[in-house]
């Protein structure tokens, strides 16, 4: 199972928006912060990348933000494919990395393997070995 790669801060909020627009029954007034703005999810890598509500003079929307770049939607749709894109695009690199790890790491067990396959070999010969000197010492001492 994958891990979701974005942090959800109020689940009834995101729930909300998801699935219709926000009315006076929801009492959200006391959330907005200073900046009218209600953080509703950010991403996991650490690239301050959020989506959140806010109020415009034109009412509710939603504000896609990531580092110095913002951009303002009236519905969810359009702000959560935005979310979504630049999600893909933080992780990306953090995917590859993943992967270049995860296939040196096979690599390695596959050596690793290997080398516990020849040593096992050894192993057999030195024992085949040390079973011959030890039949030709008792063969040696019965002839005395």
């Amino acid at each position: 199972m994958q891990k979701n790669k974005y942090r959800i801060h109020s689940n009834a909020l995101f729930e909300i928006a998801q699935s219709r627009a926000f009315t006076e029954k929801d009492n959200i007034e006391e959330r907005f912060d200073e900046d009218g703005k209600i953080k509703l999810v950010s991403d996991r890598a650490g690239a301050d990348l959020t989506l959140s509500l806010v109020k415009t003079e034109d009412g509710l929307a939603y504000l896609v933000k990531w580092d110095d770049s913002e951009e303002i939607y009236k519905g969810w749709n359009m702000a959560w494919e935005e979310f979504v894109w630049c999600l893909g695009v933080v992780n990306k690199p953090i995917e590859e990395a993943a992967k270049k790890a995860a296939e040196e790491a096979a690599a390695r067990r596959a050596e690793e393997a290997a080398l516990a396959a020849e040593n096992a070999e050894a192993d057999e010969v030195t024992e085949d070995d040390a079973v011959e000197e030890i039949v030709a010492v008792v063969a040696e001492e019965l002839e005395k």
